[in-house]
């Protein structure tokens, strides 16, 4: 089960920015929030080369979930990025939407700068569950060997042992 939750309180989205970006009405001030330990590809970077399609099924995806919705923002270690943006998960209706978006194969489990302290492992069966079913970028061969390469702490050895090489909670 998951541990004590310490949520910091319900906040309006006002805005999605993309898969793993929203904007919260947080102390009444627009803020945007970059949620821990996933990254969805991009779809709405500037340099519009990065942008391919899954990267909008995601955005969409999240607009679809959360868009004019309430949730809670939990945070592990600081609350604020490089960027100035809160890190948080966020929680929809008592779920971890963080987790549903591994879940579903928007985003591998984020690892680069360290796995979660509280969710490991619903992140970690998470993915497998993505993986297994090959769902959204498990399911483009292209894709998957694009996550698969990346440096994260589960290492070479979790690649052969067929988890994933991954990065989490990108500031």
């Amino acid at each position: 089960m998951f541990p004590a939750l310490s949520f910091a309180g319900q906040y309006r989205v006002v805005r999605v920015v993309d898969g793993d970006t929203v904007v919260v009405n947080y102390h009444d001030k627009y803020e945007k929030v970059r949620f821990l330990c996933v990254d969805t590809p991009e779809s709405v970077h500037p340099d519009k080369k990065r942008n391919i399609p899954i990267g909008k099924v995601a955005s969409k995806y999240t607009k679809s979930r959360l868009a004019g919705r309430y949730v809670d923002l939990d945070f592990e270690g600081p609350h604020r990025g490089h960027y100035g943006r809160l890190l948080a998960y966020v929680f929809i209706d008592s779920k971890n939407f963080n987790v549903e978006l591994v879940r579903q194969g928007l985003s591998p489990y984020y690892t680069k700068y360290g796995s979660s302290q509280k969710y490991d492992q619903e992140f970690r069966e998470a993915e497998r569950y993505a993986r297994r079913h090959n769902l959204n970028i498990w399911g483009d061969p292209g894709l998957a060997n694009k996550y698969l390469r990346l440096e994260s702490k589960w290492g070479q050895d979790a690649i052969d042992a067929g988890y994933i090489a991954c990065k989490v909670c990108r500031p």
